[in-house]
């Protein structure tokens, strides 16, 4: 008598009895629960049975994605995590690495290389959410790791590899008209415009709670990362025009550049490392104003910043240009000189803090999430549900 077979494993994204479409959604990589990592999580909750991948995680870094486990590539390493501009022509090769997919859907998160997987099954759906195309390849003038001489050789290939991937993709939506612009420049593809979410009741709700640092009254705000292209030293000039003090808080490699140059600053000028988000919500909530000198392709601290009632002065370009309201919510200013700005904060002290939340209201994670579902069943025919 023939020994009973077993029943074959069920391969990677197979529904469960009763379930629905097979799917995926893709992430870059977790670095920080920073921006990008707060659309994975919204795209993750709204397909809350979608299997997840990102290229790498950094150890310790908490995603809120109900507990599901999020499979990375082989260059989720220690070596290779912290050298992304030297690992670049590697990255497609590490998505196509995790082999062939038998997904229905796959929902992507893209900045880099992502849309290189071959998770999609054939006759399958595969939607891009897009941050930008890959700067590093296609604008390196807007961010200075995309210049290294090691990667130039490599950038006309990578190039390529990028177009092709586009080329295979069902739909874009990109995070705003500017990523949308350059998605139709350099994918030649059309992409919808649904902005990424912001938890701005997050920022709404600041107000009940207890200030606990001691702050300079009347500071003007820089936060976010600390990367030459964010332009934190600008907020410094501005202060010193205006005889007003600063606070520079956030992380990254310039730690050590901004504090000689706070300490050398003809004002008072905070520097504030790695604030918790408590932190960094009394920040937003008691700065007199957010500058915001920097080109960004959508950019949630503006809007984060609305949402706490403050206003911001930002560079008329980017995602800010499609976010704060010139007179209404903040200033926006043409020239990217610290004596642009500085004239600006006048007009944008003026704006009133509920118009400010109204605004900012308008970017809620409901929002996306609706639009994001809209987006999806008009390419596969289904209604997309969420927990």
């Amino acid at each position: 008598m023939k020994a009973p077979q077993q029943a074959p494993r069920a391969p990677r994204g197979a529904p469960r009895p009763g379930a629905g479409p097979r799917t995926a959604v893709v992430h870059e990589w977790v670095a920080a629960r920073a921006g990008a990592e707060q659309v994975f999580e919204a795209l993750a909750g709204t397909w809350p049975d979608a299997d997840l991948y990102a290229l790498s995680r950094a150890p310790g870094t908490h995603l809120d994605v109900q507990g599901r486990p999020v499979r990375t590539t082989a260059l989720d390493r220690a070596a290779t995590r912290e050298r992304r501009a030297l690992t670049l022509p590697l990255m497609p090769l590490a998505w196509r690495a995790l082999g062939r997919g038998d997904y229905d859907l796959v929902v992507t998160s893209h900045h880099a290389f992502a849309t290189a997987h071959r998770l999609t099954a054939p006759g399958g759906v595969h939607l891009a959410y897009v941050h930008t195309p890959a700067r590093y390849v296609w604008n390196p003038e807007l961010d200075g790791r995309g210049t290294s001489p090691l990667l130039a050789p490599a950038r006309r290939l990578l190039a390529g590899v990028d177009r092709r991937s586009a080329a295979r993709l069902t739909a874009v939506a990109a995070n705003s008209a500017e990523v949308a612009r350059r998605v139709e420049r350099c994918w030649g593809r059309e992409a919808v415009v649904i902005h990424p979410p912001v938890d701005v009741q997050r920022f709404a709700d600041a107000p009940g709670e207890r200030d606990e640092l001691d702050l300079p009254a009347g500071y003007l705000l820089g936060l976010g990362r600390w990367v030459p292209y964010k332009n934190h030293a600008v907020v410094v000039q501005v202060a010193e025009r205006l005889g007003r003090p600063a606070v520079l808080a956030g992380a990254g490699p310039l730690a050590g550049a901004l504090r000689e140059r706070a300490a050398a600053a003809s004002v008072p000028v905070v520097v504030l490392e790695r604030p918790g988000d408590a932190q960094v919500r009394e920040l937003l909530r008691r700065a007199s104003a957010l500058v915001f000198p920097t080109f960004e392709d959508f950019g949630i601290v503006p809007v984060e910043a609305m949402a706490s009632g403050t206003p911001v002065v930002a560079l008329a370009r980017g995602g800010a240009a499609e976010t704060v309201v010139d007179g209404v919510t903040g200033a926006l200013v043409a020239e990217h000189h610290p004596a642009a700005y500085a004239e600006a904060l006048a007009r944008a002290e003026a704006c009133s803090p509920h118009a400010c939340r109204e605004r900012a209201a308008a970017f809620g994670l409901q929002r996306f999430r609706e639009e994001v579902r809209a987006w999806a069943a008009a390419h596969t025919g289904a209604t997309v549900g969420s927990r």
